[in-house]
């Protein structure tokens, strides 16, 4: 059932606040309307699927909204995105909300979860697919060429930054780009790790620990 009309001015008004606390601008039109919505479920999963993250509306806001609109500076604008460990949909479904040119790639190995995730989709009208399984499997079919290998890819909370970075570059085409989402304690791939830092963003939100958004490229060959 999609979100009634009072959940999602409730939604609506969380995200204001959340994001108007953060120094940041609200993001308007449809955009903003389909990211209340998502965040509407999110605080109704919560609620009575007992979905893993924080417990009020504003503090799902920060998480959810955010969060993305921090790390939406070092993703790629447009291409395909694999968003792994995708869980509630995080970030994959609020970075593909922020840039229609984005087609997402949901992974997650939960048959429940990615049940939820269509649902959102089918909410929010949003492009893209939900693959259920796991990230290691999807990377064995695109070695295999039985699967198209991504643009860029995401994760978050799914692995520590240095297996990630190993498992994310079975993911992507030559050239393309991994999204590292680490703290302040990972200094970054090593000299040998073989890929390109193109950005770094340090940034913090309220009541969290400092936060550290990466995007590293691979060689072409």
């Amino acid at each position: 059932m999609p979100p009634s009309a009072a959940e999602l001015d409730a939604a609506a008004k969380a995200m204001r606040r959340a994001v108007v606390g953060e120094g940041l601008a609200v993001p308007g039109g449809a955009v903003g309307e389909r990211l209340a919505a998502y965040l509407a479920l999110l605080v109704r999963w919560r609620r009575h699927r007992r979905i893993a993250g924080p417990a009020s509306p504003d503090e799902l806001a920060v998480e959810a909204i955010v969060d993305a609109l921090r790390v939406d500076e070092v993703v790629p604008a447009s291409g395909t995105l694999f968003d792994v460990g995708s869980g509630a949909g995080l970030p994959g479904i609020p970075l593909a909300l922020l840039r229609e040119e984005r087609l997402v790639t949901l992974v997650e190995p939960s048959a429940a979860r990615a049940a939820l995730l269509r649902v959102a989709m089918a909410t929010v009208g949003l492009r893209g697919r939900v693959v259920a399984r796991r990230a290691e499997d999807l990377a064995d079919d695109v070695a295999a060429g039985r699967e198209a290998p991504a643009d860029a890819a995401v994760a978050r909370a799914f692995l520590p930054p240095g297996e990630w970075l190993g498992l994310g570059r079975r993911l992507v085409r030559p050239g393309g780009r991994l999204i590292v989402l680490a703290g302040r304690a990972w200094s970054g791939p090593g000299s040998g790790a073989g890929v390109t830092i193109e950005a770094r963003l340090d940034y913090t939100l309220a009541g969290r620990g400092p936060r550290t958004a990466w995007r590293l490229s691979f060689p072409r060959c």
